[in-house]
């Protein structure tokens, strides 16, 4: 998958991987052909989250791959990552965290280095 994708380019790509005809996913997804091809073409603005999250769960996606629509979403409309977002507002301790990375002005290996004592 190219990361390098847009948004609307992401879900043209997982509706012929899952082999679907236009009609079909709006259909699924309860929304016009029209707004479909709008959204696909990048001729309509963002579609909310909960139409993106719809998206994601009828695509099926590995948890990389919702990763990968949630950033391309939040690049499109100009919010945060959903998931990213629902992690902050649940654990304010790594509100916390990223202010004191910002202020630290963490380097991206320190953040690399933080990430792998994660995993």
């Amino acid at each position: 998958m190219d990361h390098k994708t847009d948004l609307g380019q992401f879900i043209s790509e997982q509706k012929r991987k899952m082999d679907l005809q236009s009609q079909e996913l709006a259909e699924i997804l309860g929304i016009t052909v029209a707004y479909l091809s709008q959204i696909e073409h990048g001729k309509r603005k963002c579609p909310d989250l909960r139409l993106i999250q719809k998206m994601a769960e009828v695509f099926g996606l590995t948890a990389e791959e919702t990763y990968v629509f949630y950033d391309l979403y939040a690049e499109a409309s100009g919010r945060m990552s959903p998931d990213i977002a629902e992690y902050l507002r649940s654990h304010k301790i790594a509100v916390e965290a990223i202010r004191a990375a910002n202020d630290a002005d963490a380097t991206d290996d320190e953040w690399e280095n933080f990430i792998k004592m994660l995993r």
